[in-house]
């Protein structure tokens, strides 16, 4: 077994960590990854040595049995890292460099990636206390959103690594040489993991049976919203289950608005920067986000967001008259625009990485 010097670690299985491949192409040396599969069948990624821990939290078994599994994962890799003796370690989200906190500070200062791609309560003193720990040992700290600094330390530095999935082009200029026909109803589609089932209701409830608009749920979590669109008869609703990742640009080119409406009340809705952003973007289509998030700010700073008050009375006349006042030729300059804001990002983010690991 050829021994590799850079060791990836996380508790996210592998289909939920698109992440992964970025690392993949940066690092191309050998490398070994630890992880977490969840039950899950088939799951193949190409690393050098592939150490998977397989336990599973039953749907009944409560937190108890879910800090049971964490402390065995962590067991786990900690027993795997202290036999191979890596140089650099990548490691993500946050917690999982709470749970290694001493093997980090005794033997990986300032010898580990930490790349924080959410919000992990940060507002509770001790949480922070221990992400800050955690980026402060670290050798490199990677966000997924510049908002993400309003919660960390205020003196460490960060790289940018957008959550970007890239649309193949040619689906992109179909897409944009589509004409728009008032005549037909706005498709607006929420594309994803469906989460957050009481907003989603609400909004449903908000634009459920307007013609001037169809409304799409694609994604895993969608047929739990089948009985609430069943009981209110909403005509206009379509629920489509999980999907493959090939699928991703059909969906956004039968789209003409995306959804991302969440909502506010919690932190790790203001702060985060959703996958669907990018995609929109690069399609060149609006997008819908909740009011007082950072989603909100970006995509209306580039000028393709639509703030949704769900509260609002007018909002369905609101949300109709803005996604006609965005000119298609405007829009997809200003999508543009984001995206190669997110190209030099990424440009920087690639070469901090290779010359972390190379050190």
């Amino acid at each position: 077994m050829k021994k590799s010097k850079i060791c990836i670690i996380t508790p996210r299985s592998i289909n939920d960590s698109p992440c992964l491949e970025k690392y993949k192409e940066i690092i191309k040396d050998p490398f070994d990854i630890i992880f977490w599969s969840k039950g899950e069948n088939n799951v193949k990624f190409e690393a050098a040595n592939s150490y998977k821990y397989t336990g599973i939290v039953p749907v009944e078994g409560g937190k108890l049995s879910k800090i049971k599994h964490y402390y065995l994962f962590t067991r786990f890799a900690k027993r795997i890292v202290e036999r191979n003796k890596y140089d650099k370690l990548i490691i993500f989200p946050t917690h999982m460099a709470w749970l290694l906190q001493r093997l980090l500070g005794r033997k990986y200062k300032g010898k580990y990636i930490l790349d924080i791609r959410d919000y992990a309560g940060e507002n509770n003193i001790l949480i922070r206390r221990m992400t800050a720990k955690a980026v402060n040992n670290s050798g490199l700290c990677v966000i997924t959103s510049p908002s993400y600094t309003r919660f960390l330390p205020k003196n460490a530095s960060y790289t940018i690594s957008h959550n970007i999935q890239t649309i193949d082009e040619k689906l992109v200029e179909r897409y944009r040489a589509k004409k728009r026909d008032p005549s037909k109803p706005i498709v607006m589609s929420f594309i994803g993991t469906v989460r957050f089932l009481e907003q989603q209701k609400k909004l449903i409830s908000t634009f459920g049976n307007d013609h001037r608009f169809v409304i799409k749920y694609i994604g895993r979590g969608s047929e739990a919203l089948k009985s609430y669109c069943m009981n209110g008869k909403y005509a206009n609703v379509e629920l489509v289950g999980q999907f493959d990742k090939a699928s991703l640009g059909k969906y956004y080119y039968d789209t003409d608005m995306a959804i991302n409406v969440y909502g506010n009340n919690d932190p790790a809705l203001v702060y985060a920067l959703s996958n669907k952003l990018y995609s929109v973007a690069q399609m060149g289509m609006p997008i819908l986000c909740s009011p007082k998030t950072y989603m909100e700010s970006i995509s209306s700073k580039f000028g393709f967001g639509i703030s949704v008050d769900l509260n609002n009375p007018n909002c369905c006349d609101y949300v109709y008259n803005s996604f006609y006042s965005l000119g298609s030729s405007k829009l997809y300059s200003n999508c543009d625009s984001f995206i190669n804001k997110v190209q030099l990002d990424e440009v920087k983010f690639n070469k901090k990485v290779k010359r972390f690991l190379n050190q």
